[in-house]
């Protein structure tokens, strides 16, 4: 019968099981309902977001949203500039009718003289602009007809000249109803075309950014021009009604433009100027008395403290954009619900099973993506969407909800494990120990890993020559910073310092697949990078690596125990990382971890030794580095061929062999020395009748 010991054992196990089963029940809950409250969330202000721009019908549980949904909108828009530079948009110019030309042409009684709108379009007829657009309405006949027929005559010479009309309100018959104000006759007839110079819709922020195209009846005034000087536009109805956006080349001020009076001033402007050039004429904001034409209006980069920009330049943005397709479309309804949906899924389920820290690392490199992929969007197919609903709604609400999931679920079970380890083990030991179901309890297991032994060639003399604690405690501290960065990198764990050496080991306490060939890694960046000068003595590191079992576990006493590894494996790996000092080697490493290295890295097999505690001998290799980073050294098969050799005996064509080997490395192969130094013993004491090459040392 079992003992109530055993039964109690048992009964805890089983209670430890289901505690374990019920910590991921909760984990999976979390996450499954993270993902879900994060995609209703961007669903919801997305759905909101298309009803506020005109893409859906606005529902009424979603009216709450429209205005908060608009402003995500609009800076999803807008931010976009301001990630972006300025584009080059040659072959443009603006005119502007200041306050300034107003004052040198003396027009300073609100109507401007259209005799001078007559000189400037005969000054760029001349030039050969290729276009001309009047971003001005001239609803009312001259006082002198004789004047507007002299405007009509030279609007008719140039041939591309496009006027602008306006909307009024008319509140007759007790309706309000708008009305069109075209250009006079004579002025209509003599244009290549006119239309209206309205922006619809303006935001609330009083910002333009989208294209408007007229009403039924009536095209926008670009529209016109832009398919009179050959756009691909089907000039249609059903083609003016689709949806477009602005592309702004850059922030106020940034297209070409000039004075009104400077454009008609020779010697201000050459000849040729205008030359195959969009001429806009229109009015520039002014903070003046001077009525010339007050539209200014918010667009992208007043987020950058830029000030607003006239309505003359949209005017010309939005002609450039439909002259050369190059507007903005918002993405389609269904996608972009598609992509908040996928984002919260993925931000929802995917966060809350970190830890805090790295969901915040990950939740910032999502915001990245997002915002990288609506940047790509726009720059390779001028597509955009409301990318800030997944970035600034979605993203800190999956991160809030991983951030407190992992809380109460995580962090108290994760601080008493890391407050138990902290006393005796690394931060960092303890932290990937906490993320483990790991038991504290003293006792150990026996596993398959790789230990690494390193010791710094010549400290001890060193040390006792140079009599100064503090100069001996810096390199230490050097030396135990870069072998712990190393080790670390390359995911193995730090069981002790003794003195000047360190013992590592993978594998444990959490299992690794790839153990040995990080833990030969970790052996050869040390290596490389280990080389440390005092007093113009260089100490360097040398290592021994051997894979094996191990006991691993709370080594130690119920009172005080330490994490530990101990075992033949470890004592192994000590005797190679010594026997490096007898061969004049840096990393040897054991034959049954080269097997399991395949032809990742690349060796030399030293021979056979018996290592003191040995009963046997055992095949040791160099380690020469990584194969695809270092090149075969060509004395290799000379030394092959003399240690082969040594193992049968044949004395001579080993000494011939290694004497080669010594003198192709300049006498700097430590291996090819110490076998010389072995046939001069064997020459002189003969082989033993049952040689077979094997090297035995008596001390370590």
């Amino acid at each position: 019968m079992a003992s109530r010991a055993d039964r109690g054992q048992a009964g805890g196990s089983v209670w430890k099981e289901r505690r374990r089963q019920i910590r991921k029940v909760l984990k999976f809950g979390a996450s499954l309902l993270g993902a879900a409250i994060v995609a209703l969330a961007g669903w919801w202000v997305t759905s909101a977001s298309l009803a506020a721009g005109g893409e859906t019908r606005a529902r009424p549980r979603l009216w709450l949203l429209v205005s908060f949904a608009e402003s995500l909108t609009r800076l999803s828009y807008d931010l976009l500039f301001a990630f972006r530079g300025t584009l080059d948009a040659p072959g443009v110019c603006i005119v502007y009718l200041d306050e300034h030309a107003a004052r040198a042409l003396g027009q300073t009684g609100g109507v401007w003289d259209r005799r001078l709108h007559a000189q400037l379009v005969r000054r760029l007829t001349a030039d050969g602009a290729r276009a001309v657009l009047f971003d001005l309405v001239f609803g009312d006949a001259s006082p002198d007809p004789a004047v507007d027929q002299d405007f009509a005559a030279a609007i008719q010479e140039n041939g591309h000249v496009f006027l602008g009309a306006a909307l009024e309100l008319d509140s007759g018959l007790g309706a309000d109803q708008e009305r069109t104000v075209a250009p006079i006759p004579v002025l209509r007839r003599a244009a290549a075309g006119w239309g209206l110079l309205a922006f619809r819709p303006i935001d609330a922020d009083y910002g333009v950014r989208r294209i408007y195209t007229g009403v039924e009846n009536v095209p926008s005034a670009t529209w016109r021009a832009a398919v009179k000087l050959g756009a691909a536009l089907p000039d249609t109805l059903q083609a003016r009604a689709e949806s477009r956006w602005l592309n702004y080349y850059g922030p106020p001020s940034s297209l070409a433009n000039l004075g009104y009076d400077r454009a008609l001033a020779p010697d201000e402007v050459p000849p040729g100027f205008f030359r195959d050039r969009i001429v806009v004429v229109g009015g520039r904001p002014t903070l003046g008395t001077l009525q010339l034409g007050k539209d200014e209006f918010r667009t992208p980069y007043a987020l950058l403290g830029r000030d607003f920009s006239s309505g003359v330049e949209i005017h010309l943005t939005t002609l450039l954009n439909l002259l050369h397709g190059e507007w903005l479309v918002r993405l389609d309804g269904r996608r972009e619900l598609w992509i908040v949906l996928a984002t919260g899924l993925l931000l929802g389920g995917v966060l809350p099973r970190f830890r805090p820290h790295l969901a915040a690392l990950l939740a910032g490199l999502g915001l990245l993506l997002v915002v990288g992929f609506a940047c790509w969007l726009v720059a390779q197919h001028r597509i955009w969407f409301a990318w800030c609903v997944p970035a600034l709604v979605q993203t800190p609400l999956a991160l809030a909800w991983a951030v407190g999931a992992r809380y109460f679920l995580e962090e108290r079970r994760r601080h008493a494990l890391r407050e138990a380890f902290g006393h005796y083990l690394s931060p960092h030991m303890a932290d990937r120990i906490a993320d483990a179901e790991f038991d504290l309890a003293p006792g150990g297991v026996v596993i398959e890993a790789t230990v690494l032994v390193t010791d710094l060639e010549g400290f001890a003399a060193l040390a006792e020559e140079l009599h100064n604690p503090e100069l001996v405690s810096h390199v230490l501290t050097r030396y135990f910073t870069q072998t712990t960065g190393h080790i670390l990198d390359s995911d193995g764990t730090i069981i002790n310092f003794v003195g000047d050496s360190v013992l590592a080991v993978w594998g444990a306490p959490l299992a690794d697949p790839d153990h040995a060939r990080k833990a030969v890694l970790a052996a050869w960046r040390l290596h490389v990078s280990s080389l440390i000068e005092i007093d113009g003595r260089a100490l360097r590191t040398r290592v021994g690596v051997h894979t094996g079992q191990v006991l691993a576990g709370n080594i130690g006493s119920i009172q005080r125990f330490d994490y530990a590894v101990v075992g033949d494996t470890v004592n192994f790996a000590s005797r190679l990382e010594g026997l490096n000092k007898h061969l004049g080697t840096n990393i040897l490493i054991s034959d049954v971890l080269r097997q399991q290295l395949g032809d990742t890295f690349l060796s030399r097999c030293l021979g056979e030794f018996r290592v003191v505690g040995k009963k046997e001998g055992h095949v040791v290799h160099e380690l020469l580095g990584p194969t695809e980073a270092t090149p075969r050294p060509p004395w290799l098969d000379g030394f092959a061929q003399g240690l082969e050799a040594f193992r049968r005996g044949d004395l001579e064509i080993a000494e011939r062999q290694m004497r080669e080997t010594l003198a192709r490395t300049e006498g700097a192969d430590g291996v090819a020395n110490f076998y010389l130094q072995q046939i001069a013993t064997l020459r002189a004491t003969g082989c033993p009748p049952d040689w077979q090459g094997v090297v035995e040392f008596t001390i370590k």
